[in-house]
């Protein structure tokens, strides 16, 4: 489950959720180790996205999303 303040900021969240989790699946079904990162690594990583530090999810992105939509098929918007 993902929220935010708008509907982009929280299906971009869930968007970047799901990819994140595609890329664990996808690296577990090796069978091989894992490789895990420094904690200097994840630290500097999950500073990358304190707020403040980088823009808010969905503000660049629903908008072309919504274009991509609306060439396909605007009756959504019905």
């Amino acid at each position: 489950m993902t929220v935010g303040a708008t509907i982009a900021e929280t299906f971009t969240a869930m968007y970047g959720l799901e990819r994140s989790c595609l890329a664990q699946v996808t690296a577990m079904a090796c069978n091989t180790p894992l490789n895990e990162m420094s904690e200097a690594t994840v630290a500097k990583a999950i500073g990358m996205y304190d707020p403040g530090v980088i823009r808010r999810y969905g503000l660049l992105e629903w908008p072309g999303l919504l274009r991509q939509l609306d060439r396909r098929d605007p009756s959504f918007r019905d």
